[in-house]
């Protein structure tokens, strides 16, 4: 349990929370939409975006600073029930599978899944700890036009369980590892784009 969690972030009981981590460098409308069609698809009460710190996997000399990022994820995340947080930042978990766990001691009555593109999951393989990061939280995964979810599919079909879109809103009920697709138009819009175009 963390007491900087809990007195940071207020989550009502039994509720279902989506987590949404990203380095969001910077935020864009993209991360909008797939905030906003995982919220309705899956039935969540709460989509949480975790503006991390560093992400192991990409280049820290062409982040921006996280208070910038924060700001500019908050400007997005235009929706009652988005919460933008730097909590990793002061609980100090720089790997997906920490942060997780961190959630799910602190608040047990709460159902969380987690939220992420299918860039993302391409590559997972490559997460610190990512089989327990599988089997600890159900995924939810939307398209990029840039990783197809066939790839996906072949990737995490060897070690977890496909949930049907159909029955997307039982994906935080089901036992893990699990996950699914969720189903919405794809932008090609990216963070990389937007920094070189200013």
């Amino acid at each position: 349990m963390s007491k900087i969690l809990l007195d940071e972030i207020i989550i009502p009981k039994r509720s279902k929370v989506g987590l949404f981590g990203g380095s969001f460098n910077p935020a864009h409308e993209w991360h909008f939409q797939v905030a906003n069609e995982a919220c309705k698809s899956l039935g969540l009460d709460l989509v949480i975006w975790l503006v991390s710190p560093h992400n192991p996997l990409k280049d820290k000399t062409i982040l921006m600073p996280l208070k910038e990022r924060l700001k500019g994820a908050k400007e997005v995340a235009t929706s009652e029930k988005f919460l933008v947080t730097d909590i990793e930042e002061r609980i100090k978990t720089q790997y997906s599978s920490d942060t997780i766990s961190a959630f799910q001691g602190s608040y047990p009555t709460e159902k969380f899944v987690w939220i992420m593109g299918s860039d993302n999951a391409a590559q997972i393989e490559y997460w610190k700890n990512w089989k327990s990061f599988v089997n600890g939280i159900p995924l939810a995964i939307y398209p990029r036009a840039t990783h197809p979810l066939s790839d996906i599919d072949d990737t995490l079909g060897k070690y977890a369980k496909k949930i049907d879109e159909k029955n997307s809103k039982d994906l935080i009920n089901r036992a893990t590892p699990c996950f699914t697709f969720i189903n919405g138009p794809m932008n090609d819009i990216s963070s990389t784009r937007i920094r070189s175009e200013k």
